[in-house]
């Protein structure tokens, strides 16, 4: 049983630690994407555009956004890839390389283009009138790729409705999941704070549950007889690093230990019980010395309540 629940624990951390990177992860490459694609055209200058053929491949490939910045046509030269809208049919946008080049003295350009992959040049002559043109500084692979599936209607719904769905089961989740304050600061003083190496009113409450003070007795009497065994099975467990042994001992020493009225050593076990669950070695073996150490006080405790209910 405490094996399974180890393993459960881990599983739950690295689960919830794997959620945090992804989302983590996700949002920063959306503010990214924002940053990129809405404001840094508006603050810098550049534009982009999305590759929707694989006629410059392998340079830049169908969903590779180009980014491309306004150069003057005078400091255009052969061999430079542009984005312009072509002088025929459409006049769409098309980025390809330039093959030949004309400026005259009114700062107008003629240009011939040509896409890497293709067999032959374009079949037009473009004139660039305005003076500027955009010309390709660097391409992103993938994004436009990205953008179009963003765009799907169907993953737009998705995102519009899913998105903040996910987010507010997000914090409901980890509303429940969290302590208040004041208890976490209340567990870990009672932690801290030393407790009685032996309580009598748990006893009391055993025998009235029980409905018989002598069965109580009896207990607390096998609970003090047993006691050395259980404490060298834990000191065992752990010098031999079986956590799964060092756990059902521990658990089975820590409830006995709450019904006798054992309240020191039930601390002890709880601390030990903490640092198998966390996998903390170190911790572990400091627990288990406290057990041991304060066997002594526990059992000559014990043996003055035995000698107080003879009497």
């Amino acid at each position: 049983m405490t094996a399974p629940l180890v393993r459960h624990r881990r599983v739950s951390t690295f689960v919830r630690a794997m959620v945090n990177v992804i989302t983590t992860t996700v949002m920063v490459a959306a503010v990214a994407a924002f940053l990129f694609l809405a404001v840094g055209p508006r603050v810098l200058g550049y534009q982009t555009s999305t590759m929707l053929t694989g006629s410059m491949s392998p340079l830049i490939n169908p969903g590779d956004v180009v980014v491309t910045v306004p150069v003057a046509v005078k400091d255009l030269k052969v061999g430079d890839i542009i984005t312009y809208h072509i002088p025929v049919e459409d006049q769409r946008v098309e980025t390809h390389r330039i093959i030949d080049l004309v400026v005259n003295s009114q700062g107008t350009a003629t240009v011939r283009t040509k896409g890497d992959a293709n067999n032959g040049a374009d079949p037009w002559t473009a004139t660039l009138a305005a003076g500027q043109v955009d010309r390709q500084v660097f391409t992103v692979p993938y994004l436009g790729n990205a953008i179009r599936t963003l765009r799907d209607p169907v993953v737009l719904k998705v995102l519009m409705y899913g998105a903040p769905a996910a987010l507010v089961v997000m914090v409901l989740v980890s509303i429940w999941r969290k302590k208040p304050e004041v208890d976490d600061d209340a567990d870990a003083g009672a932690a801290q704070r030393p407790l009685p190496a032996f309580d009598r009113r748990p006893l009391k409450r055993l025998a009235r549950e029980m409905k018989s003070k002598e069965a109580a007795e009896k207990f607390a009497a096998a609970y003090a007889r047993l006691l050395p065994q259980r404490v060298d099975k834990i000191s065992h467990a752990l010098s031999s690093g079986d956590s799964n042994l060092a756990m059902d001992a521990v658990l089975s020493l820590k409830t006995s230990s709450s019904m006798v009225g054992a309240l020191r050593m039930e601390q002890h076990c709880v601390r030990l019980e903490h640092a198998l669950v966390m996998t903390d070695h170190t911790a572990a073996i400091q627990a288990g010395e406290l057990v041991r150490e304060h066997q002594p006080q526990l059992e000559k405790a014990l043996g003055g309540h035995t000698m107080r209910r003879a009497a």
